[in-house]
């Protein structure tokens, strides 16, 4: 279903006026064609124990997605973008997770449902899903510069922060409804964007806003490339639903005012191309502690990406990178999280682990709740899903990480992979499971995690993923005095992504 929104008035007439301005430069023409694109992915995963001890819990499951972006050529350079969302997860709302085999009621033909209720056991066929819309946008291309209207998707950089989910395996994406400009010098592109997260009502104060200035650089010549990505996100009081609890707050007492500046680096030589990204978070939450502070954002998150260039059949690589951890005895948050589509190992930042409800990545601020909680408020929210029970929800925080990998080509088909990734925390103070606990040091070693697998690529938009992963956690599992189980776990995947 596609969700109602509204654009306030003075923006409606900047957008009808600039795209009036802009259209008068086109010829009239009649429709041209719809271009068609997408990815199906089949996907298996198991983890062998989600707990790291006793009671000993598994995961398994198998899922089913297919996407589908029609592009309406209306006019040379004038383009209508969408994107379709074939079977979407219920538990999962506005990502692209796909539907678990075996999800909702089977319809019953036999006289066994009751009312409105189904059988089970008694189905012929799977229930139908609702098709989900994510992105539909107006864009316009000029011989010097775009505009954008509408839901868009948003990327930057490593897509560390910002990660519009392009990857064939991406189960997550961010849009913003917008309307922006992107001035083209050259090799250099400003783009200046009003973004509109939310909206109330047409009546203003009850809105959130964005103010986004994206300025890139791109030299394919010598491989070189810069950009800046800075976001304010502003909101009044009333619309201001600010995560008390997990901000160790206690009420809102003003508006949201915080601020992302992401600054990505890229060069390229002849043995060695590295890419690396920054993000910056600051400013007030408008959350009130019990003495009356505001709690303050101030996090950060370095990525480094590094590629070996050599002439054989083998390549080596390395992700490292630092993340900032939230100090729970201070005021401020200091937490910075990594976007989820963004991974460095199969289980490691991927699949939640470890004891029911500890957090060692402080990452339970942005964990999917049950969308069928009715219970949540600013200071008791939902509860997360357990780790037996929660897909790849996982995301790298609080950590500084070290992954060499490789990659060999065993011929032109197949790929055999592999990595090995090290961790620490950066602050081990924990994170209590229940309300009131006393704060502990956790410990700093996370673990190890060894990796490899098969990749078949037939053909260039069709490929079929099989990897093993191993864990070998360390003493930051086991949360310091609480004694929790650091026992070893494995998991393997097996996936595959047609794109056309």
């Amino acid at each position: 279903m596609i969700k109602k929104y509204a654009i306030h008035k003075h923006v409606l007439v900047s957008v009808v006026l600039l795209a009036a301005t802009l259209l008068s430069g086109f010829q009239s023409a009649h429709a041209m064609s719809v271009d068609w694109a997408g990815v199906y992915r089949f996907e298996y995963a198991e983890v062998d124990n989600t707990s790291l001890g006793s009671p000993h819990l598994r995961k398994s499951y198998l899922l089913n997605h297919l996407h589908l972006s029609p592009k309406i050529i209306a006019a040379d350079g004038v383009n209508v973008i969408a994107r379709f969302d074939v079977l979407p997860n219920s538990y999962y709302q506005d990502s692209q997770v796909g539907q678990q085999f075996g999800s909702g009621s089977s319809r019953s033909t036999t006289g066994f449902s009751s009312g409105n209720q189904d059988s089970n056991v008694a189905g012929n066929n799977q229930k139908s899903a609702t098709l989900s819309v994510s992105q539909l946008y107006l864009n316009i291309n000029q011989e010097y510069g775009a505009i954008v209207v509408g839901r868009a998707p948003v990327q930057f950089g490593l897509g560390m922060t910002h990660n519009a989910g392009n990857g064939a395996f991406d189960h997550w994406y961010d849009t913003r409804d917008m309307l922006g400009y992107k001035f083209l010098i050259g090799n250099l592109s400003i783009m200046p964007i009003i973004g509109k997260p939310y909206d109330a009502s047409v009546s203003q104060g009850k809105d959130v806003t964005d103010v986004i200035w994206n300025i890139e650089y791109n030299n394919a010549e010598t491989e070189s490339a810069f950009g800046l990505f800075h976001q304010t996100r502003t909101s009044s009081d009333i619309s201001n639903d600010a995560p008390v609890n997990r901000l160790h707050g206690t009420s809102i007492i003003g508006g949201y005012k915080v601020q992302d500046v992401n600054v990505y680096l890229a060069r390229g030589f002849e043995s060695v191309k590295f890419r690396i990204e920054a993000g910056f978070r600051s400013g007030g939450t408008g959350v009130g502690t019990a003495t009356g502070d505001e709690v303050r954002m101030n996090g950060y998150g370095v990525a480094l990406e590094t590629d070996f260039i050599s002439a054989g059949k083998t390549q080596w690589s390395l992700k490292t990178g630092i993340v900032s951890g939230d100090n729970p005895n201070t005021s401020n948050f200091e937490g910075y999280t990594f976007d989820r589509n963004y991974d460095v190992a199969f289980l490691l930042f991927n699949h939640p682990m470890g004891a029911s409800g500890y957090d060692p990545f402080q990452t339970r601020i942005q964990r999917n709740t049950d969308p069928t909680c009715t219970t949540a408020t600013a200071t008791t929210p939902c509860a997360v899903k357990e780790n037996d029970e929660a897909l790849d929800e996982e995301a790298i925080s609080n950590v500084m990480y070290f992954s060499p990998r490789f990659k060999h080509a065993v011929n032109d088909k197949w790929d055999w992979t592999g990595s090995l990734t090290w961790a620490q925390l950066q602050n081990p103070t924990v994170v209590p499971p229940t309300t009131g606990s006393t704060y502990t040091d956790a410990g700093r070693d996370v673990g190890y995690e060894v990796d490899t697998g098969f990749v078949y690529k037939p053909t260039e938009r069709v490929q079929w993923l099989n990897e093993l992963g191993m864990f070998m956690p360390g003493s930051a599992f086991k949360g310091g005095s609480n004694g929790y189980s650091n026992g070893f776990t494995y998991g393997f995947q097996s996936k595959a992504a047609i794109s056309f």
